[in-house]
C-alpha cells in the first residue's frame, strides 16, 4: 500500500519500519506478531469507524433539518456536536498509533545486562 500517509510517516522516519520491532530479540516473535496484527487492522478500523460515524452523523443531521420543535432540534444539535467530536477523537488515536508504534514500542523494551542468558524485559 503506497498511499500518502505512508510516504510521509516513511519520509518522517528516515525510511525505518513503521512498525519499530525490526531491532527487537529473536525471544521476543510475539511482539512482532501481536504489532503486526495490530498495524494489519487499524486502517480498516479507520474505515469502518469513520463510515460508520460519518453515516450517524448524516442521519442526525436530517433529524436535524427535519425536527418539527426547538427542543428537538437542539437535542439533535448536541447529539450531533457529540458524534462529531468523539468520531475525531478515535480517528486521532487510530493514526497516532499507526503513526508512532515504532516510537512507543521501543520506549517499553530495554535490554538486560546482568543476566547473560536473558534477552530483554518490559520495563513498567
Amino acid at each position: 500500500m503506497n498511499t500518502l500517509l505512508t510516504k510521509i510517516t516513511t519520509y518522517l522516519l528516515g525510511g525505518r519500519s513503521m512498525l519499530g520491532v525490526d531491532n527487537l530479540p529473536e525471544s521476543w516473535g510475539w511482539v512482532k506478531d501481536i504489532v503486526n496484527a495490530i498495524d494489519t487492522l487499524l486502517y480498516p478500523l479507520l474505515i469502518v469507524v469513520g463510515a460508520a460515524g460519518m453515516i450517524y452523523a448524516v442521519v442526525i443531521g436530517v433529524q436535524m433539518a427535519r425536527a418539527d420543535s426547538t427542543e428537538k432540534r437542539e437535542e439533535a444539535k448536541k447529539r450531533l456536536i457529540n458524534v462529531i467530536v468523539g468520531l475525531a477523537i478515535t480517528i486521532a488515536l487510530i493514526l497516532f498509533f499507526k503513526l508512532f508504534i515504532n516510537t512507543i514500542l521501543p520506549a517499553f523494551v530495554k535490554p538486560v545486562e546482568e543476566d547473560p542468558t536473558a534477552t530483554a524485559m518490559i520495563r513498567w
